[in-house]
């Protein structure tokens, strides 16, 4: 059985992105290992987190020996990835009240807020999106009024 104990999303610059995730989300951070992950725990158990894969690059320049910390595969992978910052999936959170948190968010720090859009093309549907500070587009839904 496969589960899904958490998502990360990769962020260049931990200090501002703990900014932006702690004012969107208003919850605390449950643990955080140096610069290189942030882990939120939501009251349902969910986890959201950060990772910075620039931690791990300059941890690798500073050791004697690498392989202390990191396997010859994952020094491998961490060298050639080519995977960007800024996502290519769109997390969905949902809200009571779009309104009012449409108003909350534009007002964090950092935060770049579309504005709220409607499409009905089986159901109603109304949503904005927020893009945090590495480019990650969020989506944000619930109850229009």
């Amino acid at each position: 059985m496969i589960t899904l104990p958490c998502v990360y999303i990769k962020v260049n610059d931990t200090n501002k992105a703990i900014e932006f995730y702690k004012d969107l989300l208003q919850v605390d951070i449950e643990y955080q290992n140096e610069d290189r992950w942030v882990n939120f725990k939501f009251k349902n158990g969910f986890n959201l987190a950060l990772y910075n894969k620039q931690f791990d690059l300059e941890k690798l320049k500073s050791l004697d020996n690498p392989k202390e910390c990191y396997s010859d595969d994952y020094i491998k992978e961490l060298r050639v990835s080519n995977t960007k910052v800024g996502n290519s999936i769109i997390l969905n959170f949902q809200v009571d009240d779009l309104k009012s948190e449409y108003e909350r968010i534009k007002n964090i720090k950092y935060a770049k807020v579309s504005n709220i859009m409607y499409l009905n093309p089986v159901v109603p549907y109304y949503y904005f999106n927020v893009e945090d500070p590495d480019g990650n587009v969020l989506e944000i839904t619930g109850d229009y009024k």
